[in-house]
């Protein structure tokens, strides 16, 4: 593929990055701390000869980028490397290379986000399509570009970074550990669709008022607007999910990286065409008998139901004899799919597969927490003040717990506490452990029960999931 089809003009392109900067959320990327941005090195020659060098990318390299992944991933396509470009959100300084004279021999990609968890907005970042030419992997350009994207990420803002490796060990020796777990399900077709139709129909009530059907048929690109509202409704207070502005729907929906949307139509068939107007309580989104995101309005959870099984039998008429689904580990879907016979997984790994994650100031984190965490003490009932240690790293801290405030003390441990890692402290913090199964399988030391209890109710197992949707490649 030529340079010019790589980076072809986008008479759009202005029009929407001036919109995405209208859309984005209000609330900025917050600074990250002193000493941390202070950390960020300047970026130096290495390997052999000194030879070697971090730089950031410019449109001009993207042709030579993308002959780069292909020669080492065999990915991405044209037409995804070409949505990449158009994502309202990328700079092309987004990627770090290194480079030997002006040949790429490595390459690694930021993305910039802000992720949902529990109703707050947290600045992140994303690291992915992290390759090196063979000859070139014992000159430590891996090394060089991880440690140079966290100082980038670090500076833009990020309060933590993701990435997905099969090479866990690798960035474990940084700091990273593993942050989420896999959840989908997959069951054959025609037993979830057996299934569904042997669930319980509610009696008749002749009193009651008449519920409209239920409607299933494929999404118009004039409704956008729908898909927006319910996902925003679902996302904002869940646990993983980035944020979606218009401008970035836009380019999620013309990404084509799926083979349709459904949507379900409660009451009669209408267009969506604004905000007064909400027939549409829930849509799906497909690609090869796999349902990426399914999303229904709060009220209407038995859509759900109803668009699975527009899935399952557009897939037998597609000769697909099983189909998946790829949903928050909460979900009841799930549970369709077990009784029906099928797999799931929520495990770390899959098929060597797993997500890690890094906060750059853990201790801030959790102080950004403390309010939800004020939350918790008092819906649990937690006799108050309470006060729980924290061990980390050999130094010791405090979170007090007070009618009205909390604080973190330091150089205070007392008798209750836990002794843990930073990275897992980043675990609890996201909701990846169970306190009570980390404390007896050894990961983690509580000094007394009641510390194990009381760090049960501050830092629970969540339903933490990214969706998938985010992260198809066009075909």
């Amino acid at each position: 593929m030529s340079s010019t089809a790589i980076t072809r003009s986008n008479p759009g392109r202005e029009a929407s990055r001036l919109d995405r900067e209208d859309s984005l959320s209000t609330k900025s990327r917050r600074p990250t701390a002193d000493h941390l941005i202070g950390s960020v090195p300047e970026m130096r020659r290495f390997g052999t000869e000194q030879g070697f060098c971090v730089v950031n990318a410019r449109a001009g390299d993207h042709h030579d980028i993308h002959a780069l992944l292909v020669s080492v991933l065999h990915q991405p396509s044209s037409a995804e490397f070409q949505a990449q470009l158009d994502d309202p959100f990328y700079e092309p300084n987004d990627r770090l290379l290194v480079k030997r004279g002006n040949q790429i021999v490595a390459h690694a990609r930021i993305s910039n986000r802000e992720m949902h968890l529990s109703g707050r907005l947290l600045p992140i970042s994303s690291l992915s399509d992290l390759v090196v030419l063979p000859e070139y992997r014992g000159e430590d350009c891996a090394l060089e570009l991880v440690h140079a994207a966290e100082c980038a990420m670090i500076e833009s803002g990020s309060q933590m970074a993701f990435l997905r490796t099969r090479q866990p060990g690798f960035f474990a020796r940084f700091g990273w550990t593993v942050g989420a777990r896999h959840s989908y399900s997959t069951a054959g077709a025609r037993d979830i669709l057996s299934r569904l139709q042997q669930r319980e129909t509610p009696a008749h009530n002749p009193l009651a008022p008449d519920v409209p059907p239920t409607s299933i048929r494929m999404w118009r690109h004039v409704e956008l607007a729908a898909l927006t509202r319910l996902y925003k409704q679902k996302s904002e207070h869940a646990y993983g999910p980035l944020t979606r502005t218009d401008a970035y729907w836009q380019w999620l929906v013309s990404r084509r990286a799926y083979d349709s949307i459904y949507v379900a139509i409660h009451g009669p068939d209408k267009l969506e065409l604004d905000d007064t107007l909400t027939p549409i309580v829930g849509y799906a989104v497909m690609q090869e008998g796999r349902i990426v995101e399914l999303v229904t309005a709060p009220h209407h959870r038995d859509a759900a139901a109803e668009l699975l099984a527009r899935a399952c039998g557009d897939a037998i008429e597609r000769d697909l004899h099983h189909i998946r689904v790829d949903a928050a580990p909460d979900e009841s879907l799930h549970q369709i799919f077990a009784e029906a016979g099928g797999r799931g997984c929520f495990d770390e790994s899959d098929q060597g597969e797993v997500t890690m994650v890094k906060a750059f100031d853990p201790m801030q984190l959790l102080v950004d927490f403390f309010d939800l965490m004020h939350e918790r003490a008092k819906d649990a009932g937690l006799s108050l003040p309470c006060d729980l240690g924290l061990m980390i790293g050999g130094k010791r801290y405090a979170i007090s717990i007070r009618q009205r405030t909390v604080k973190l003390l330091h150089e205070k441990l007392g008798r209750s506490y836990l002794e843990c890692d930073s990275g897992q402290l980043t675990q609890l913090l996201l909701g990846h452990l169970d306190v009570a199964e980390a404390v007896e399988a050894g990961k983690i030391i509580a000094s007394t029960r009641v510390a194990t209890e009381t760090a049960s109710l501050l830092f629970p197992r969540l339903p933490f999931w990214r969706p998938t949707f985010d992260d198809l490649q066009a075909q």
